[in-house]
C-alpha cells in the first residue's frame, strides 16, 4: 500500500552503478532508508527532492524490514541557504548527523523531528549556526542518556553566575564552589551564560546575537568536552567543521599579519 508522508533528507549514497540509497527522517515512520532506482542518472525525476537537507512530501511504499521505495515526491523546502553557502552547510551536515546518531532507525520521533525541521529553518534565515548547533547538542544530550544541570549549582543550588561546567560533578558550579573540582573546564564567564541559556529556553526563542569569536570558541570547547566525556561519538561532519573552522582562523590570522600599517 502506497502512503503520503513528510521528511526530510539525511544523506544519499551510490549503490551499484546508477542507483542510490537515500536515508530520510520521515515525521511518520522516523529514518527509513529508501531505495531509488537510476537516481545517479540526470534529470532523475524526484532528483530535486532527495538533496540532502531538503524538506518534501513524498509518496510510497514503506517497509518495516529492509528497504523502502518512492513513486513521486514534492519539494515542501529547499533550504536554498543551507544548499548554497558552504558554513551554514557545514553546521547543518553535522547537525543532520548528530540527529541520525540519536534516533533509532523505524520508530518515530516527532519532537526530534520538528526540532531539525526548525533548525533547518533558522539556519536558511540566516540565525546564527554556531548558536543553533549548541542549541540542538544540548537538546540531544538526553537522547544519548545523557542528563546535566545547566540552571544552578550542582552542589548548594545557588543560581548567581558565574558559573564554570564539572565534567565530575555533571553540571555547573557556581563561584563559591569552584574548589570542588580541581579538574573544572575553566570556560570564560560569558560563554557559560551563553550555554547555560541555551539549556534553558526554546529553539524559536534563539536569535542573531553578537559573540566574539572567542566566546564562540569557548563555547564550542565546552559542547566537544561534554560529548569526548560523555557520549564519546566522533562524527565525521564535525571533523569536517573543525577543520573548516581552523582554516578560517588560520586565514584571519594571515590577514592581521599582512594588514598594512598605517604611516
Amino acid at each position: 500500500m502506497r502512503e503520503r508522508f513528510e521528511g526530510i533528507v539525511l544523506f544519499k549514497r551510490k549503490h551499484r552503478e546508477h542507483d542510490a540509497l537515500v536515508k530520510i527522517f520521515t515525521a511518520a515512520y522516523g529514518t527509513k532508508m529508501f531505495f531509488i532506482k537510476r537516481l545517479e542518472k540526470p534529470n532523475h525525476p524526484m532528483g530535486s527532492q532527495l538533496i540532502p537537507l531538503t524538506m518534501n512530501e513524498y509518496i510510497g511504499t514503506i517497509n518495516q524490514e529492509g528497504l523502502s521505495f518512492l513513486t513521486e515526491a514534492s519539494t515542501i523546502q529547499f533550504n536554498r541557504l543551507v544548499q548554497s553557502d558552504y558554513t551554514v552547510q557545514a553546521y547543518a551536515a553535522y547537525i543532520s548527523q548528530l540527529v541520525d546518531s540519536v534516533v533509532d532507525d523505524n520508530v518515530p520521533n516527532l519532537l526530534v523531528y520538528e526540532l531539525f525541521k526548525l533548525a533547518l529553518a533558522l539556519l536558511n534565515e540566516g540565525k546564527s549556526p554556531e548558536i543553533i548547533a549548541t542549541y540542538i547538542e544540548i537538546y540531544l544530550l538526553k537522547g544519548f542518556g545523557v542528563q546535566l544541570k545547566w540552571d544552578a549549582c550542582v552542589i548548594c543550588g545557588a543560581k548567581q553566575q558565574p558559573f564554570d561546567f564539572s565534567i565530575r560533578q555533571h553540571g555547573v558550579l557556581c563561584q563559591q564552589h569552584f574548589s570542588e573540582d580541581e579538574f573544572r573546564l575553566h570556560i570564560s564567564p560569558k560563554a557559560m551564560y551563553i550555554t547555560s541559556l541555551l539549556a534553558q529556553i526554546k529553539l524559536e526563542q534563539v536569535q542573531t546575537v553578537n559573540v566574539s569569536q572567542e566566546t564562540l570558541a569557548e563555547i564550542r570547547r565546552l559542547m566537544d568536552e561534554i560529548y569526548k566525556e560523555y557520549v564519546g561519538i566522533r562524527l565525521k561532519s564535525k571533523s569536517y567543521l573543525d577543520q573548516m573552522l581552523e582554516n578560517d582562523r588560520k586565514f584571519i590570522q594571515i590577514l592581521k599579519r599582512d594588514k598594512p600599517t598605517e604611516e
